[in-house]
Protein backbone atom coordinates (compact mmCIF):
# COMPACT_ATOMS: atom_id res chain seq x y z
CA UNK A 1 0.00 0.00 0.00
CA UNK A 2 1.57 3.28 -1.09
CA UNK A 3 1.08 5.98 1.56
CA UNK A 4 2.08 9.63 1.64
CA UNK A 5 4.59 10.30 4.44
CA UNK A 6 3.57 12.36 7.44
CA UNK A 7 6.96 14.00 8.03
CA UNK A 8 9.04 14.22 4.86
CA UNK A 9 6.74 16.49 2.78
CA UNK A 10 6.96 19.29 5.34
CA UNK A 11 10.76 19.38 5.10
CA UNK A 12 10.39 20.26 1.44
CA UNK A 13 7.44 22.56 1.99
CA UNK A 14 9.18 24.66 4.67
CA UNK A 15 12.81 24.13 3.66
CA UNK A 16 13.55 27.88 3.74
CA UNK A 17 12.15 28.32 7.25
CA UNK A 18 13.96 25.22 8.46
CA UNK A 19 17.26 26.46 6.99
CA UNK A 20 16.77 29.80 8.76
CA UNK A 21 15.94 28.04 12.02
CA UNK A 22 19.05 25.89 11.69
CA UNK A 23 21.28 28.91 11.03
CA UNK A 24 19.79 30.80 13.97
CA UNK A 25 20.27 27.78 16.24
CA UNK A 26 23.97 27.58 15.35
CA UNK A 27 24.40 31.35 15.75
CA UNK A 28 22.71 31.27 19.16
CA UNK A 29 25.15 28.71 20.51
CA UNK A 30 28.12 30.40 18.85
CA UNK A 31 27.08 33.72 20.44
CA UNK A 32 26.81 32.01 23.83
CA UNK A 33 30.22 30.41 23.34
CA UNK A 34 31.87 33.67 22.30
CA UNK A 35 30.21 35.44 25.23
CA UNK A 36 31.82 33.02 27.68
CA UNK A 37 35.15 33.09 25.81
CA UNK A 38 35.27 36.90 25.82
CA UNK A 39 34.13 37.03 29.45
CA UNK A 40 36.92 34.67 30.51
CA UNK A 41 39.48 36.77 28.70
CA UNK A 42 38.08 39.99 30.18
CA UNK A 43 38.15 38.63 33.73
CA UNK A 44 41.73 37.41 33.36
CA UNK A 45 42.91 40.61 31.69
CA UNK A 46 41.23 42.77 34.32
CA UNK A 47 42.81 40.71 37.10
CA UNK A 48 46.24 41.80 35.80
CA UNK A 49 45.23 45.41 36.61
CA UNK A 50 45.93 47.10 33.25
CA UNK A 51 47.12 50.68 33.59
CA UNK A 52 44.51 51.93 31.12
CA UNK A 53 40.84 50.97 30.70
CA UNK A 54 41.30 51.15 26.93
CA UNK A 55 43.32 47.92 27.12
CA UNK A 56 40.13 46.01 28.01
CA UNK A 57 37.69 48.18 26.10
CA UNK A 58 37.44 45.81 23.12
CA UNK A 59 36.55 42.72 25.24
CA UNK A 60 34.04 44.86 27.18
CA UNK A 61 32.31 45.78 23.92
CA UNK A 62 32.54 42.11 22.86
CA UNK A 63 30.78 40.96 26.03
CA UNK A 64 27.99 43.47 25.48
CA UNK A 65 27.64 42.57 21.80
CA UNK A 66 27.58 38.80 22.29
CA UNK A 67 25.29 39.09 25.34
CA UNK A 68 22.70 41.10 23.42
CA UNK A 69 23.05 39.09 20.20
CA UNK A 70 22.61 35.79 22.04
CA UNK A 71 19.31 36.91 23.58
CA UNK A 72 18.00 38.46 20.34
CA UNK A 73 19.02 35.56 18.08
CA UNK A 74 17.64 32.99 20.54
CA UNK A 75 14.29 34.84 20.61
CA UNK A 76 14.11 35.00 16.81
CA UNK A 77 15.13 31.33 16.59
CA UNK A 78 12.28 30.29 18.89
CA UNK A 79 9.87 32.54 17.03
CA UNK A 80 10.76 31.05 13.63
CA UNK A 81 10.82 27.48 14.94
CA UNK A 82 7.47 27.58 16.71
CA UNK A 83 5.81 29.50 13.88
CA UNK A 84 6.93 26.82 11.42
CA UNK A 85 5.95 23.91 13.65
CA UNK A 86 2.51 25.37 14.38
CA UNK A 87 1.93 25.77 10.64
CA UNK A 88 2.90 22.12 10.14
CA UNK A 89 0.65 21.08 13.03
CA UNK A 90 -2.30 22.89 11.46
CA UNK A 91 -1.71 21.16 8.12
CA UNK A 92 -1.41 17.76 9.82
CA UNK A 93 -4.73 18.27 11.60
CA UNK A 94 -6.43 19.34 8.37
CA UNK A 95 -4.96 16.35 6.55
CA UNK A 96 -6.15 13.89 9.21
CA UNK A 97 -9.62 15.47 9.20
CA UNK A 98 -9.77 15.28 5.40
CA UNK A 99 -9.00 11.56 5.67
CA UNK A 100 -11.67 10.89 8.31
CA UNK A 101 -14.43 13.21 7.11
CA UNK A 102 -15.40 11.24 3.95
CA UNK A 103 -15.72 8.13 6.13
CA UNK A 104 -17.88 9.80 8.78
CA UNK A 105 -20.87 7.49 8.21
CA UNK A 106 -18.74 4.34 8.59
CA UNK A 107 -16.08 5.55 11.01
CA UNK A 108 -17.45 3.62 14.01
CA UNK A 109 -17.29 0.35 12.07
CA UNK A 110 -13.75 0.92 10.75
CA UNK A 111 -11.91 2.45 13.72
CA UNK A 112 -12.10 2.41 17.49
CA UNK A 113 -13.12 5.73 18.99
CA UNK A 114 -10.05 5.69 21.22
CA UNK A 115 -7.80 5.37 18.18
CA UNK A 116 -9.38 8.39 16.52
CA UNK A 117 -9.24 10.56 19.63
CA UNK A 118 -5.72 9.38 20.41
CA UNK A 119 -4.53 10.32 16.93
CA UNK A 120 -6.16 13.74 17.13
CA UNK A 121 -5.09 14.54 20.68
CA UNK A 122 -1.75 12.76 21.08
CA UNK A 123 -0.13 11.50 17.88
CA UNK A 124 -0.28 14.76 15.93
CA UNK A 125 1.06 16.62 18.97
CA UNK A 126 3.85 14.04 19.24
CA UNK A 127 4.95 14.46 15.63
CA UNK A 128 5.47 18.21 15.97
CA UNK A 129 8.39 17.39 18.29
CA UNK A 130 10.18 15.54 15.48
CA UNK A 131 11.41 18.82 14.05
CA UNK A 132 12.20 21.00 17.08
CA UNK A 133 13.21 18.39 19.66
CA UNK A 134 14.90 15.69 17.57
CA UNK A 135 16.01 16.58 14.05
CA UNK A 136 17.34 20.12 14.43
CA UNK A 137 19.01 19.80 17.87
CA UNK A 138 20.88 16.80 16.46
CA UNK A 139 21.91 18.65 13.28
CA UNK A 140 23.04 21.73 15.26
CA UNK A 141 25.07 19.48 17.57
CA UNK A 142 26.82 17.84 14.60
CA UNK A 143 27.63 21.23 13.04
CA UNK A 144 29.11 22.54 16.29
CA UNK A 145 30.93 19.24 16.78
CA UNK A 146 32.76 19.73 13.50
CA UNK A 147 33.34 23.45 14.15
CA UNK A 148 34.77 22.87 17.64
CA UNK A 149 37.17 20.14 16.51
CA UNK A 150 38.37 22.15 13.49
CA UNK A 151 38.85 25.31 15.57
CA UNK A 152 40.81 23.41 18.23
CA UNK A 153 42.89 21.79 15.49
CA UNK A 154 44.44 25.18 14.69
CA UNK A 155 45.89 25.30 18.23
CA UNK A 156 46.73 21.64 18.90
CA UNK A 157 45.75 18.79 16.53
CA UNK A 158 46.38 16.08 19.13
CA UNK A 159 44.16 17.74 21.74
CA UNK A 160 41.57 18.32 19.01
CA UNK A 161 41.42 14.54 18.47
CA UNK A 162 40.98 14.01 22.22
CA UNK A 163 38.21 16.62 22.26
CA UNK A 164 36.59 14.88 19.27
CA UNK A 165 36.56 11.64 21.26
CA UNK A 166 34.88 13.30 24.25
CA UNK A 167 32.20 14.93 22.10
CA UNK A 168 31.69 11.69 20.17
CA UNK A 169 30.69 10.06 23.45
CA UNK A 170 28.05 12.77 23.96
CA UNK A 171 26.63 12.86 20.43
CA UNK A 172 26.91 9.19 19.41
CA UNK A 173 27.84 6.68 22.12
CA UNK A 174 25.54 7.91 24.89
CA UNK A 175 22.54 8.44 22.55
CA UNK A 176 23.02 4.95 21.08
CA UNK A 177 23.17 3.33 24.54
CA UNK A 178 20.17 5.36 25.67
CA UNK A 179 18.15 4.31 22.61
CA UNK A 180 19.03 0.63 23.02
CA UNK A 181 18.14 0.64 26.72
CA UNK A 182 14.87 2.56 26.47
CA UNK A 183 13.55 1.72 23.01
CA UNK A 184 11.42 -1.24 24.00
CA UNK A 185 10.12 0.43 27.15
CA UNK A 186 9.27 3.65 25.30
CA UNK A 187 7.28 1.67 22.74
CA UNK A 188 5.50 -0.24 25.51
CA UNK A 189 4.64 2.95 27.39
CA UNK A 190 3.31 4.59 24.24
CA UNK A 191 1.20 1.56 23.28
CA UNK A 192 -0.10 1.05 26.81
CA UNK A 193 -1.04 4.71 27.05
CA UNK A 194 -2.91 4.34 23.77
CA UNK A 195 -4.62 1.28 25.26
CA UNK A 196 -5.63 3.26 28.34
CA UNK A 197 -6.95 5.99 26.08
CA UNK A 198 -9.03 3.48 24.14
CA UNK A 199 -10.29 1.74 27.29
CA UNK A 200 -11.30 4.96 28.97
CA UNK A 201 -12.97 6.29 25.81
CA UNK A 202 -14.93 3.08 25.28
CA UNK A 203 -15.95 3.04 28.93
CA UNK A 204 -17.22 6.62 28.76
CA UNK A 205 -19.16 5.86 25.59
CA UNK A 206 -20.76 2.86 27.30
CA UNK A 207 -21.01 4.27 30.82
CA UNK A 208 -24.69 3.44 30.97
CA UNK A 209 -23.98 -0.26 30.46
CA UNK A 210 -21.34 -0.21 33.20
CA UNK A 211 -23.77 1.39 35.64
CA UNK A 212 -26.58 -1.04 34.79
CA UNK A 213 -24.31 -4.09 35.13
CA UNK A 214 -23.06 -2.91 38.54
CA UNK A 215 -19.44 -3.56 37.52
CA UNK A 216 -18.23 0.06 37.46
CA UNK A 217 -15.99 -0.46 40.51
CA UNK A 218 -14.45 -3.53 38.86
CA UNK A 219 -13.64 -1.49 35.78
CA UNK A 220 -12.13 1.33 37.85
CA UNK A 221 -9.90 -1.09 39.77
CA UNK A 222 -8.66 -2.72 36.57
CA UNK A 223 -8.06 0.66 34.95
CA UNK A 224 -6.10 1.94 37.96
CA UNK A 225 -3.92 -1.18 37.92
CA UNK A 226 -3.13 -0.67 34.24
CA UNK A 227 -2.42 3.00 34.88
CA UNK A 228 -0.06 2.13 37.74
CA UNK A 229 1.82 -0.31 35.46
CA UNK A 230 2.38 2.51 32.95
CA UNK A 231 3.42 4.85 35.78
CA UNK A 232 6.04 2.34 36.97
CA UNK A 233 7.60 2.23 33.51
CA UNK A 234 7.49 6.02 33.37
CA UNK A 235 9.41 6.18 36.64
CA UNK A 236 12.03 3.79 35.25
CA UNK A 237 12.43 6.01 32.18
CA UNK A 238 12.80 9.10 34.35
CA UNK A 239 15.35 7.30 36.53
CA UNK A 240 17.42 6.43 33.46
CA UNK A 241 17.09 10.05 32.26
CA UNK A 242 18.68 11.19 35.53
CA UNK A 243 21.50 8.65 35.15
CA UNK A 244 21.99 9.70 31.53
CA UNK A 245 22.18 13.34 32.54
CA UNK A 246 24.71 12.53 35.27
CA UNK A 247 26.89 10.57 32.82
CA UNK A 248 26.72 13.39 30.28
CA UNK A 249 27.70 16.02 32.84
CA UNK A 250 30.49 13.75 34.07
CA UNK A 251 31.91 13.67 30.53
CA UNK A 252 31.59 17.47 30.34
CA UNK A 253 33.47 17.69 33.65
CA UNK A 254 36.27 15.58 32.17
CA UNK A 255 36.40 17.94 29.17
CA UNK A 256 36.66 20.94 31.51
CA UNK A 257 39.50 19.37 33.52
CA UNK A 258 41.31 18.36 30.33
CA UNK A 259 40.89 21.88 28.96
CA UNK A 260 42.34 23.36 32.17
CA UNK A 261 45.44 21.16 31.94
CA UNK A 262 45.85 21.76 28.20
CA UNK A 263 45.42 25.55 28.40
CA UNK A 264 47.74 25.76 31.41
CA UNK A 265 50.41 23.76 29.59
CA UNK A 266 50.06 25.85 26.45
CA UNK A 267 50.34 29.09 28.45
CA UNK A 268 53.38 27.78 30.30
CA UNK A 269 55.01 26.86 26.99
CA UNK A 270 54.26 30.34 25.66
CA UNK A 271 51.97 29.15 22.86
CA UNK A 272 48.95 31.12 24.14
CA UNK A 273 48.58 34.11 26.44
CA UNK A 274 47.86 33.34 30.06
CA UNK A 275 44.66 35.39 29.87
CA UNK A 276 43.19 32.81 27.46
CA UNK A 277 43.18 29.95 30.00
CA UNK A 278 39.83 30.94 31.52
CA UNK A 279 38.48 31.78 28.06
CA UNK A 280 39.13 28.27 26.72
CA UNK A 281 37.70 26.65 29.84
CA UNK A 282 34.50 28.72 30.00
CA UNK A 283 33.60 28.15 26.34
CA UNK A 284 33.07 24.45 27.13
CA UNK A 285 29.88 25.12 29.13
CA UNK A 286 27.68 26.79 26.47
CA UNK A 287 28.87 24.36 23.79
CA UNK A 288 27.96 21.41 26.01
CA UNK A 289 24.36 22.67 25.96
CA UNK A 290 24.28 21.66 22.28
CA UNK A 291 25.62 18.14 22.86
CA UNK A 292 23.79 17.00 26.02
CA UNK A 293 20.22 17.10 24.55
CA UNK A 294 21.13 14.72 21.69
CA UNK A 295 20.54 11.63 23.86
CA UNK A 296 17.03 12.74 24.77
CA UNK A 297 16.34 13.67 21.13
CA UNK A 298 17.31 10.21 19.87
CA UNK A 299 15.42 8.52 22.71
CA UNK A 300 12.13 9.93 21.39
CA UNK A 301 12.35 8.05 18.07
CA UNK A 302 10.38 4.95 19.23
CA UNK A 303 7.49 7.16 20.37
CA UNK A 304 7.36 8.84 16.97
CA UNK A 305 7.35 5.46 15.24
CA UNK A 306 4.37 4.22 17.28
CA UNK A 307 2.46 7.43 16.50
CA UNK A 308 3.25 7.07 12.80
CA UNK A 309 2.09 3.46 12.79
CA UNK A 310 -1.29 4.41 14.22
CA UNK A 311 -1.68 7.29 11.77
CA UNK A 312 -0.78 4.88 8.95
CA UNK A 313 -3.49 2.47 10.11
CA UNK A 314 -6.05 5.24 10.18
CA UNK A 315 -5.07 6.86 6.90
CA UNK A 316 -4.39 3.60 5.03
CA UNK A 317 -7.92 2.78 3.79
CA UNK A 318 -8.60 6.36 2.78
CA UNK A 319 -5.36 6.67 0.89
CA UNK A 320 -5.90 3.36 -0.83
CA UNK A 321 -9.36 4.39 -1.89
CA UNK A 322 -8.35 7.81 -3.15
CA UNK A 323 -5.21 6.66 -4.90
CA UNK A 324 -1.60 7.44 -4.19
CA UNK A 325 -0.75 11.10 -3.65
CA UNK A 326 2.97 10.75 -3.00
CA UNK A 327 5.94 8.51 -3.45
CA UNK A 328 9.19 7.72 -1.71
CA UNK A 329 8.08 5.54 1.25
CA UNK A 330 6.63 6.42 4.61
CA UNK A 331 8.02 8.52 7.45
CA UNK A 332 7.59 5.52 9.68
CA UNK A 333 10.26 3.74 7.63
CA UNK A 334 12.59 6.69 8.06
CA UNK A 335 12.06 6.75 11.82
CA UNK A 336 12.53 2.97 11.96
CA UNK A 337 15.78 3.26 10.01
CA UNK A 338 17.00 5.98 12.36
CA UNK A 339 16.08 3.83 15.33
CA UNK A 340 18.09 0.92 13.97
Amino acid sequence: MNQEPWIRPYFRMYSGRFALYLILGVLTLLSAGMLMFTSGYLISKSALRPYNILLVYVPIVGVRTFGISRAVIHYVERLVGHDTVLRILAKMRVRLYSILEPQALFIRSRYRTGDILGALADDIEQLQNVYIRTVFPSVVALILYAAAVIAMGFFDPMFALLLALYIFILVAVLPYISLRLTRKMNEEVKKERNGLYQTLTDAIMGIGDWMISGRSSEFLDAYEQDEEAVARKDRKLRAWARWRSMIGHFVVGIVVVSMVFWAGGEAEAGHIDVTLIAAFVLIVFPLSDAFLPVSEAVERIPQYRVSLERLARISGPAVAGAGSRGSGGTAAAAIEAAGD
